[in-house]
């Protein structure tokens, strides 16, 4: 911590206040209180703090005139380097195929984003494992590709480490891989270990193609032991500039990185939006892990020290993305910490429990990874028919994107037939369907479920427009919506049956891959922690509208 040394005895006892921190004894405890006090006794850790415009009594920024109408306007980077939903084992063979399951299995995700999907579905492949996995992978966005690129080749280079190197690093492979993936520093050590591992494989390439025309697509397979390999497909300029992704800029020093990171999360033409945020957290102490999350982008447990978190590892994100958005919460909550009120630390544990078992399930299976770059209507090009078990195409089936039909009927050739597997599965996912339902029917279906949302939330003695409570209520309106009501409208309204009839495809009755509705609450008013489990899901970035149909050929 700045202004106190650091110790490296096990901490075995947290704070009894904020239970963010974690000591090995009370004279350690004794001797960080003056640094600690601040978080432990910020304004913002008070059971009744209010955000800054409710206190003062004024118009929040985005109600003023000054700012956007759209109070989710996006600041900063716009580009979506983190998941937006939990990840999901696309697979789940124990209710498909079976885990016994021998024939070869090939996957693809048509608009992967980043590789949270892949690394889950990996790290639930059975341990003996035999036949030859692949996974296509692909998104529009070149930058998701470059990390996704950067993370597979360094967990497959990684794998070849001796056991010797591997107990001599200062830190786990999977921590490497999170800090990679989430922190915006990193350990010189890491940075060395992309210079070392991934740089060379790139630079290769680049060495061979800087004369070609920069429209030429390109691809090279670079293999390692046991048979895996990874397949990049890339245009001229693009495998140049991907080299430039694993180099910091000379003149970028950490503090600079962070100072310029901080203009963003921490800008202060944003404080009412960022309080609007925490005042949905589930606790106290929540919005305090956050903040410090906001502050230096480091994914570790509050009270781990940063000082060995040296280089800049900068990436284009807006001030709302947060890490949280890309994993189930309630299995982060119910993951162990010695900290229980610090949520970056269960998710930090949660996240490297998942690459461990990626990185095992690597290192045991037969796999071949190919990763394109290109629109997903320019995607069946690269394809073979008939040839994947499982599709998954996030969200470009929605209204705003290439929408259902087109999507089926671009990509629904390539899924498996019943013929040769009967669980193939077509998984298309919904992000705005409900809320595009809600708009098309009567006006007051947008209106509150009051009755059910001040269960949970207090309604303030004098409403009006702008009163912080009046806006949480606003904000969790979607968790009391009939989500069904609204989604059966929709099918109606872009004629799901049609699509079906026209393109050979049926949406299944059960789904067997996801739930339909992952991000629902599950409990009941009045069951136990049902008031615990609907002030996790407002608190997170998820809509909480989220459905995925699952689809098979016929």
């Amino acid at each position: 911590m700045p202004g106190t040394s650091v110790c490296d005895k096990q901490g075995i006892k947290a704070c009894g206040n904020c239970k963010l921190v974690v000591y090995c004894g009370i004279d350690c405890q004794k001797a960080h209180w003056p640094e600690h006090k601040k978080a432990c006794r910020s304004s913002m850790a008070k059971e009744h703090w209010r955000p800054a415009w409710d206190r003062e009594g004024r118009i929040p920024h985005w109600a003023s005139g000054v700012a956007s109408t759209n109070w989710h306007n996006v600041f900063g980077g716009s580009k979506y380097l983190w998941g937006n939903t939990p990840a999901v084992d696309v697979l789940n063979l124990e209710r498909n195929e079976g885990i016994d399951y021998k024939e070869d299995i090939a996957l693809l995700f048509a608009a992967s984003g980043d590789l949270r999907h892949v690394v889950r579905t990996i790290a639930s492949l059975p341990h003996d494992m035999m036949q030859q996995f692949d996974v296509t992978m692909n998104d529009l966005e070149f930058d998701v590709v470059a990390r996704n690129t950067i993370l597979l080749l360094l967990a497959l280079t990684i794998q070849a480490s001796t056991t010797v190197e591997a107990s001599s690093t200062p830190l786990s492979n999977a921590e490497a891989l999170i800090h990679v993936w989430y922190s915006a520093s990193l350990p010189s050590y890491v940075l060395s270990q992309l210079h070392d591992r991934v740089k060379p494989l790139i630079a290769e390439v680049c060495s061979k193609i800087t004369h070609k025309p920069e429209s030429t697509t390109l691809g090279k397979t670079w293999k390692f032991s046991d048979g895996r390999t990874l397949r990049l497909v890339l245009k001229q300029k693009d495998w140049l500039r991907l080299a430039d992704f694993l180099d910091v800029p000379e003149d970028l020093s950490v503090e600079d990185a962070a100072a310029i990171r901080r203009t963003i999360t921490l800008a202060p033409e944003r404080l009412d939006y960022q309080d609007r945020w925490y005042f949905k957290d589930a606790s106290p102490f929540m919005r305090i892990a956050k903040q410090k999350f906001q502050e230096d982008g480091i994914l570790i447990p509050f009270g781990h020290p940063r000082t060995a978190f040296d280089t800049p590892n900068p990436w284009p994100l807006d001030d709302k993305a947060d890490p949280s958005s890309g994993w189930p919460v309630l299995e982060v909550r119910e993951t162990s910490s010695p900290a229980p009120q610090d949520w970056y630390a269960k998710l930090f544990i949660y996240i490297h429990n998942m690459i461990e078992s990626f990185l095992d399930r690597l290192q045991k299976t037969k796999i071949c990874f190919v990763l394109y770059n290109v629109d997903a209507r320019e995607l069946p090009q690269h394809l073979e028919h008939n040839r994947y078990a499982r599709v998954e195409v996030a969200n470009i089936c929605d209204g705003g994107y290439i929408g259902i039909g087109n999507t089926l009927s671009l990509l629904s050739p390539f899924l498996q037939s019943p013929r040769q597997n009967v669980h193939a599965t077509f998984i298309t996912l919904f992000i705005n369907a409900v809320k595009e339902a809600v708009k098309r029917g009567n006006p007051r279906d947008e209106t509150p479920d009051m009755q059910f949302l001040t269960k949970y939330l207090p309604y303030p003695q004098t409403p009006s427009m702008h009163d912080a409570d009046m806006m949480r209520i606003w904000d969790a309106r979607d968790l009391a919506l009939d989500v069904d009501k609204f989604f059966n409208r929709y099918m109606v309204f872009c004629d799901f049956k049609q699509i079906s009839a026209n393109l050979g495809v049926k949406m299944k009755k059960s789904n067997t891959i996801v739930e339909k509705w992952p991000t629902q609450l599950k409990l009941k008013v009045g069951q136990k922690g049902a008031e615990e489990e609907f002030r996790l899901n407002l608190g997170s970035s998820l809509t909480n509208i989220e459905r995925y149909v699952e689809w098979k050929r016929v």
